[in-house]
């Protein structure tokens, strides 16, 4: 019985070993790096001090803790729910049941977003657009990198806009809001911008069954998918961009696995060029484009710059 066996442990390091062997039996990703993330935030530690005080008696208090959210782990609920926290792009940000964990993923999408603002000679300020914010992750990166940012984030979620929120207090930003929009039906405010980025829901509803637990059984899934193909988010972005786009700006996108050829043709109608960005594990990831020119003869000097990339 789990209780039993928790109740054996008398230190940290047998408590920290007891859950490691827990989860392991239950075929679980990552055991051990899993079982310390527990222990840490029950006992309010870091990991170097559970390495130095693994014979610290383990606190009846925090015994009972763990055995709630170990049970919760082996319902296969994602650690970052149970720790109501995770990290992205070096940020540690708070996380909620019914808010989309931040992928490593998209952390590519940033990487792409700041390269263009940093680089790039821009107006002051940079107006940047964050479709489905969902945590915030992607605008809350861009604008704690890039403080000449002026980030707007919308979501349809208002759970995962007081998340977002949240988040941006916490990190002390000012230069990055939150909105209520929903993309499918609305335009935001505050249009033209310099820069629109995305992470949509992406995966087609056929494919849900498949998902890990974790996944399929917590994470909302109106930030998994459509409903459909999988396209829907990209279609209506082919159709409104030219109007959110200022003169030469620019749009990122994340896009699924096995898709990419199938989203770059719904904006190769309107687009000036496309580029693709592949992720550290080779698939294409990342729509980078810009489209046709308007009457503008000079455009800005992001469009410019992401040319010669």
């Amino acid at each position: 019985m789990l209780s039993s066996r928790l109740a054996s442990c008398r230190t940290v390091g047998e408590a920290l070993a007891e859950i490691t062997q827990v989860l392991s039996t239950a075929g679980l990703d990552s055991p051990r790096r899993t079982a310390e993330l527990l222990l840490c935030h029950v006992l309010g530690w870091d990991r170097l001090r559970l390495v130095l005080e693994r014979s610290t008696p383990l606190p009846l208090a925090a015994r009972h803790r763990l055995l709630l959210l170990l049970r919760r782990r082996l319902r296969r609920e994602p650690v970052q729910y149970l720790l109501r926290e995770t990290e992205f792009f070096g940020l540690r940000l708070s996380l909620r049941r019914g808010v989309f964990i931040p992928r490593p993923e998209t952390e590519l999408l940033v990487e792409e977003a700041l390269a263009l603002l940093r680089r790039a000679s821009l107006p002051y300020p940079v107006r940047v657009l964050d479709i489905g914010t969902g945590s915030g992750c992607i605008a809350l990166a861009i604008a704690y990198h890039c403080k000449r940012a002026d980030v707007l984030g919308i979501d349809t979620s208002l759970r995962a806009l007081l998340v977002a929120r949240y988040n941006a207090r916490r990190l002390g930003l000012r230069n990055v809001r939150f909105a209520r929009v929903d993309i499918l039906r609305e335009l935001p405010p505050k249009q033209p911008f310099h820069l629109i980025v995305s992470n949509p829901p992406y995966i087609p509803a056929a494919d849900l069954p498949h998902l890990q637990p974790e996944v399929r059984l917590y994470e909302p899934r109106e930030a998994l998918t459509d409903g459909g193909d999988g396209l829907g988010f990209y279609r209506r972005f082919a159709q409104i961009f030219p109007v959110l786009l200022s003169p030469g700006g620019l749009f990122l996108l994340e896009v699924g696995a096995g898709s990419m050829n199938s989203v770059a043709e719904l904006f190769r109608p309107n687009a000036q060029w496309l580029r693709i960005r592949k992720d550290y594990a080779g698939h294409e990831r990342i729509l980078v484009g810009t489209l046709q020119p308007s009457s503008v003869a000079d455009p800005p000097a992001l469009a410019k710059f992401a040319r010669s990339l």
